[in-house]
């Protein structure tokens, strides 16, 4: 399995390859982690560990078209592959970054709470 995470200018990146994906249309994920008070981890209620990850559009240039991209739960428990799921797509950058920033998600379920509401603020 290829995945890594390393820190960078803009946090932490979570980086796992096309062939080390199941979800996601088994795209590779390379994005920005997401960081809560106890750490990068957000525990699901079974007990698993998951990243949460803002990947960008692959379809933007230079700078991420707008700052759009997917929001991306990625487990890497399971022996073999990233499981990967959506939590919220093509939405702005700045809008995922303020919820997850404002509502604070601690957990897996607290998470994909936040992701649904990207872009409804305001409305």
């Amino acid at each position: 399995m290829s995945i890594g995470a390393q820190a960078g200018a803009g946090g932490i990146r979570f980086a796992a390859a096309a062939g080390s994906v199941s979800g996601y249309d088994r795209r590779g994920v390379d994005g920005t982690a997401y960081r809560w008070r106890g750490g990068y981890l957000f525990e699901d209620a079974n007990g698993n560990d998951w990243w949460i990850v803002f990947q960008p559009s692959t379809s933007a240039g230079p700078g991420g078209r707008g700052g759009r991209g997917d929001v991306l739960a990625c487990g890497t428990w399971s022996a073999g592959a990233v499981q990967v799921r959506v939590l919220a797509s093509d939405v702005l950058r700045e809008d995922a970054d303020a919820v997850f920033r404002n509502e604070k998600p601690a957990t897996l379920e607290d998470a994909v709470r936040a992701a649904g509401i990207i872009g409804q603020q305001g409305r």
